[in-house]
């Protein structure tokens, strides 16, 4: 373990002043410069600026890893586009991004949609997908995808997709409190 169990709350802490979520820290000990990761995420992305300055902010205690003759690298950065959605705030942070999607063993729905409002309670998310000529919206539930990911487009997305984004029977549904539309 390259990072000492009580940095890992100055990093928590670190993290949460910026307003981020920490996602993950790496630690890579087998070569001759040891590696730290440092993976983090927010509701609004993750400026340039805001990872330098949470570099800075870390970098005093990683200058103090490793011990004399034992570098240490340490990266801060932001989940990227291709990771996968993994907890409800991801799916949250997508929403209206298109998504590729792989469901375990029995599940169905779309391979492809249009990430919609997500229901936490239930845990079911609002996919809307092509249908032919037309679009079609379905409900799938996160304990049946396998593997998510958010497909980067090009173009902006269709006005007739993004409209079904929300269930007009549920408006409020999906919006986490204190969230604007």
């Amino acid at each position: 373990m390259i990072v000492p169990e009580p940095d890992w709350a100055h990093i928590r802490k670190a993290v949460s002043n910026r307003g981020l979520d920490l996602e993950d820290v790496r630690e890579d000990s087998r070569s001759a410069t040891w590696h730290v990761v440092v993976i983090v995420d927010g509701d609004s992305g993750v400026s340039l600026d805001d990872l330098a300055e949470l570099s800075a902010d870390l970098d005093p205690l990683a200058e103090q890893w490793g011990g004399a003759g034992q570098p240490v690298t340490l990266e801060v950065t932001s989940r990227g586009v291709d990771a996968p959605l993994e907890h409800p705030r991801h799916w949250h942070r997508a929403r209206g991004r298109q998504v590729d999607l792989v469901y375990v063993d029995g599940g169905q729905g779309p391979s492809r949609g249009r990430i919609g409002d997500l229901d936490e309670s239930s845990g079911v998310v609002r996919i809307v997908s092509r249908a032919g000529r037309g679009t079609k919206v379905d409900s799938v539930a996160l304990e049946q995808v396998a593997r998510a990911v958010i497909r980067v487009e090009f173009r902006p997305a269709p006005q007739e997709e993004l409209a079904l984004l929300s269930d007009p029977e549920n408006p409020g549904r999906g919006v986490r409190e204190g969230e604007d539309r």
